[in-house]
């Protein structure tokens, strides 16, 4: 039985007629009729018999009837999903960060995402830029958040915002910091991405003492008092207090992008969340731009 024989047979057990069945699936009768010979045909029994006129259902047609009725109260259900997933999205969203975002923007932008949309199950997790594309090829993920504006066929980058880099130090500097002036003894290199691609534009820092792998790592040891660097505002302020954040000179930045695959829409849900972020991160950027450098804006 096709999807069309399903849907010829349950107008007809509805309606009670073959008139009446037609009417509702706003086709003719007679290609109503077609349509339910060409079901028992293909069935190889009869589902109604025919008497006075009229349609009765067979032995046969009750036990099938007991089984359509299900499939379609599950696509009545299909229907209401479909329906609020334009309106509330339902389903599961899976996104993945950078370890220092993780740590500060987006448990802050997901809680308010959770509150907004209560029925979406999320899974948020961090890795490091290079595993974030392994799994978006594998579309183990939706979407990932970066500072690297990655540059591959295959991946959609989308900016989100300029992202202020600081001078961080349990030292007390003077206020801006020139990047020119960093003692390059005490230098923590915050491993070999794009912040790293980004400050050996301004400087060369050869043989550090020390490497790190996450902004925030590199910011904990700054708070031990194990040496400085630069990174971004979000780890910063998480994990030190203000005095020991500093403004650079020149003035730096990283993007902070969304990534997806370039051959798959993003969902309602994943528009949604991407919204929030973008208009979070506007917000949040102006704060602190205006903080750390009021003459750049």
């Amino acid at each position: 039985m096709t999807l069309r024989h399903l849907e010829i047979f349950y107008a007809i057990m509805l309606c009670g007629s073959l008139t009446k069945a037609a009417e509702m699936l706003c086709i003719s009768q007679p290609a109503a009729s077609k349509a339910l010979k060409h079901a028992e045909l293909r069935l190889g029994f009869s589902l109604f018999e025919r008497k006075s006129g009229k349609l009765i259902p067979t032995k046969e047609a009750h036990i099938l009837f007991d089984k359509a009725q299900s499939i379609y109260s599950e696509l009545g259900h299909l229907k209401e999903l479909a329906d609020n997933l334009a309106i509330n999205p339902e389903g599961r969203l899976s996104i993945a960060c950078i370890p220092s975002l993780g740590l500060s923007l987006m448990p802050a932008i997901t809680a308010q995402f959770i509150q907004e949309n209560p029925a979406i199950k999320i899974d948020v997790s961090t890795d490091h830029t290079e595993t974030m594309l392994q799994r978006l090829a594998k579309c183990d993920l939706d979407f990932a958040i970066t500072f690297q504006n990655v540059k591959n066929p295959n991946i959609t980058v989308v900016p989100l915002a300029k992202v202020p880099l600081a001078y961080i130090d349990s030292q007390p500097n003077e206020s801006p910091v020139k990047i020119d002036d960093i003692d390059l003894s005490r230098w923590i290199h915050p491993g070999a991405d794009s912040l790293a691609q980004l400050i050996v534009q301004h400087r060369q820092f050869q043989s550090p003492r020390l490497n790190v792998q996450t902004y925030y790592m590199a910011a904990g040891f700054v708070k031990l008092s194990q040496g400085c660097t630069i990174c971004d505002i979000f780890s910063a302020e998480q994990i030190l207090p203000e005095s020991m954040i500093y403004p650079l000179e020149p003035a730096m930045y990283l993007d902070i992008c969304l990534l997806y695959r370039s051959d798959m829409l993003l969902s309602q849900a994943a528009h949604n969340y991407q919204k929030m972020l973008k208009s979070y991160l506007e917000k949040k950027t102006q704060g602190l731009n205006q903080k750390l450098y009021p003459n750049e804006n």
